[in-house]
């Protein structure tokens, strides 16, 4: 199965959950001499904890189907959480863009009383209003982005098109870069020059990576973004930007195809669809960049086309010369069978890093040539900018950790398109 391990392919909506659940937090009397609030002791510790370990908790229950942390549901509240909620009030605030069919564009412009905002069917107060772009709104983006060698054919542009992002941080908004090692290349920081030198180290690694692309956003979905407040201690929009091909979904406990890869894989206690629930449960909107050709909602004759051309420029990237990839293609013709089971597990691969986009109220953009990099990113950048921010107080106060479905319109207008989340779950306890 080498074919899936050391030559990956060599090619290169959305409600934005600021704070799905958010617990507006007490202020504290303790601050640091730039302002910004002084973690606690549980915050550190985490803090000194080495990225992923939560994961290396999680036990396979077989019988459920799926991971569970220390005896009880891997997706329960944290217990920090469940104490701030018990005491505050609840704000559920989105991100949300606003589209004119008719020309593709955002629409500008709109204020608080253009929205109309339901809950379960119930119309809802609007109680926060401010745009995305607003500098009183921190930011925290964490760049997952797969460095295998698969994706070196992109990987260089990915990393200045991400370098524009950079540039492009506002005072309060910070940081973050993860590859598919599970490892915090930059942790998060507004220090734009570290952020650029963390990024040049990656074009500069020679290594081959683990491929561990889902991995590294489970992790990130458990710890990196449990902490909800940015910088300065105000609430922060938390974005995630995921490139990878997605190969590593077949290889997780839950998919029929994993018993072909553990051997190749580390045995992981935790399936795709714990990751799934992750997703939707968190507070962050995540954008997926798939390098490559795509191959979902390809008709079937197409998609086998597409998969062998594919291939063959994977198993092409391994020669130096074309004589020499001639020789090898003539002694080793690809089978039908064998494109087939290319092509079904990177579709597959593709599917699932599109749909934690899909739950999140992100979208999927395909990298098919190294010089669109710089187009896809900054088409995130401007999503982002782009969006309303639009909190409310529930009138369904219960804490019982129901699945809440939400419709936003706009009022009098409703030809425009509402992209982003349309459903939260309440919190538990």
């Amino acid at each position: 199965m080498n074919l899936f391990r050391d030559h990956r392919l060599a090619l290169c909506s959305g409600l934005f959950a600021l704070a799905l659940g958010i617990p507006i937090q007490p202020p504290t009397s303790g601050h640091s001499r730039a302002g910004q609030q002084e973690p606690d002791k549980a915050s550190n510790k985490h803090k000194q904890e080495k990225f992923g370990s939560s994961l290396n908790r999680l036990r396979w229950d077989a019988a459920k189907g799926a991971a569970v942390d220390g005896g009880k549901d891997s997706h329960s509240p944290n217990p920090h959480d469940e104490a701030a909620i018990k005491l505050t009030a609840l704000l559920v605030a989105f991100d949300i863009a606003i589209v004119d069919p008719a020309t593709s564009d955002f629409v500008t412009g709109l204020g608080k009383d253009d929205f109309v905002i339901s809950e379960d069917g119930v119309e809802q107060q609007i109680s926060t209003f401010s745009l995305g772009d607003g500098t009183d709104l921190p930011r925290r983006i964490l760049l997952i982005i797969d460095t295998s060698g698969s994706q070196r054919a992109c990987l260089d542009s990915s990393i200045e098109a991400a370098k524009t992002l950079v540039a492009q941080l506002a005072p309060k908004d910070e940081m973050a870069v993860a590859t598919d090692d599970v490892v915090l290349a930059a942790n998060f920081s507004a220090d734009k020059p570290a952020l650029l030198r963390a990024l040049d180290r990656l074009k500069a690694r020679k290594h081959e990576s683990r491929s561990l692309q889902f991995t590294t956003l489970f992790a990130a979905l458990r710890e990196v973004f449990q902490n909800q407040s940015g910088p300065a201690g105000y609430e922060a929009r938390q974005l995630i930007i995921f490139q990878t091909d997605g190969d590593e979904a077949p290889t997780f406990r839950d998919q029929p195809e994993a018993g072909d890869f553990l051997w190749n894989m580390p045995r992981r206690q935790y399936g795709l669809a714990d990751i799934y629930r992750a997703a939707e449960r968190s507070r962050t909107t995540i954008y997926t960049v798939i390098p490559g050709d795509r191959l979902i909602g390809i008709p079937p004759d197409e998609l086998l086309d597409r998969g062998r051309a594919m291939l063959v420029d994977m198993e092409r990237a391994r020669f130096t010369s074309d004589g020499d990839y001639a020789n090898y293609a003539r002694t080793h013709p690809l089978s039908d069978a064998k494109v087939k089971l290319f092509t079904e597990r990177f579709a597959r691969g593709q599917i699932a890093a599109a749909r934690v986009a899909e739950l999140t109220g992100g979208w999927t953009a395909f990298l098919q040539a190294p010089d669109e990099a710089q187009a896809i990113y900054s088409k995130i950048q401007r999503d982002f900018n782009h969006r309303y921010v639009i909190g409310y107080y529930p009138k369904n106060s219960l804490h019982d950790g129901s699945l809440r479905h939400v419709r936003i319109q706009v009022r009098g207008r409703p030809n425009l398109i509402v992209q982003g989340r349309s459903s939260y779950y309440a919190p538990a306890g």
